[in-house]
């Protein structure tokens, strides 16, 4: 028998945080989990050149997050470290 992951979501998450500026029409979502030392580190690691935490834009005038699972950097899918 395999081991199954647990989805996470990054819309369920209480960490994902949109923003939408006056004017603008679509909503952008990143993730402000209390350990962004690990998400720039694996930003860096992987050599990544977008905005460290970002998820993506939203559809116009829409506050639903982008991506239907969250991404390989989340810090709630990171390796339990070894003793």
């Amino acid at each position: 028998m395999k081991d199954q992951k647990q989805t996470i979501k990054c819309s369920a998450c209480q960490h994902c945080s949109g923003f939408r500026s006056l004017g603008n029409t679509r909503t952008s979502f990143t993730c402000r989990h209390p350990d962004q030392r690990y998400i720039e580190n694996y930003f860096h690691k992987k050599r990544m050149q977008k905005m460290p935490g970002f998820l993506g834009y939203g559809a116009r005038y829409s506050d639903t997050v982008p991506v239907k699972t969250s991404p390989a950097w989340c810090p709630k899918k990171k390796p339990p470290k070894e003793k």
